[in-house]
């Protein structure tokens, strides 16, 4: 196999997984399980409403899942930082707070102080150490070239905050909305 394929993309300043499209992908085969949990009586004679609420959870948590798994993660190059999103955070960190950058093991920011950030863009994996981790390898070779940039009075703290990227489950429960409406009153689903 060759050591040049990376599993991440670069665009402009930002890398992400390729494999970002799969969490796209379930999430929309999940919406399609939660429409057809809806749709189908079964042999239990639960009302539409019933089927939708069911179906609409089910499918909205683990398309939610698939999302956060996969498309989420990125590492963004910014004007003096760089920000690490993974699955339930984002960190944005100052170059000059960046000890060391390892790759063994996925990619892994060592800071000023020995607290260490993992990016979740690229992580331990059997593929990763079979092929030396490409992919942590060619981030890192952006990353050296900006490290302690800007000087102590600079600015800049490293900020750490909780996101959950909500918009994925939103989403599909007001589809699964828009499907038991369409179902109740269009096409007589009871």
């Amino acid at each position: 196999m060759s050591r040049n394929v990376t599993a991440v993309t670069r665009k402009g300043n930002e890398f992400y997984s390729k494999v970002r499209y799969l969490g796209l992908a379930g999430s929309a085969a999940m919406f399609a399980c939660g429409v057809f949990l809806a749709a189908s009586p079964g042999g239990s004679g639960e009302p539409l409403i019933n089927r939708s609420m069911v179906g609409g959870a089910i499918s909205a948590a683990i398309a939610w899942l698939a999302w956060v798994l996969t498309y989420r993660p990125r590492i963004y190059l910014l004007g003096e930082s760089i920000a690490v999103r993974n699955w339930f955070t984002e960190t944005v960190i100052p170059y000059r707070c960046i000890a060391r950058v390892r790759t063994g093991g996925g990619l892994t920011l060592e800071l000023r102080g020995g607290y260490e950030i993992r990016a979740c863009v690229v992580g331990k994996s059997p593929a990763g150490e079979w092929c030396g981790y490409p992919s942590a390898k060619k981030i890192k070779r952006s990353i050296l070239p900006l490290l302690g940039q800007g000087g102590m009075d600079s600015g800049g703290e490293i900020r750490e905050k909780l996101s959950l990227s909500l918009k994925v489950p939103v989403l599909v429960a007001g589809l699964h909305g828009v499907c038991y409406f369409a179902l109740k009153y269009i096409f007589h689903v009871a």
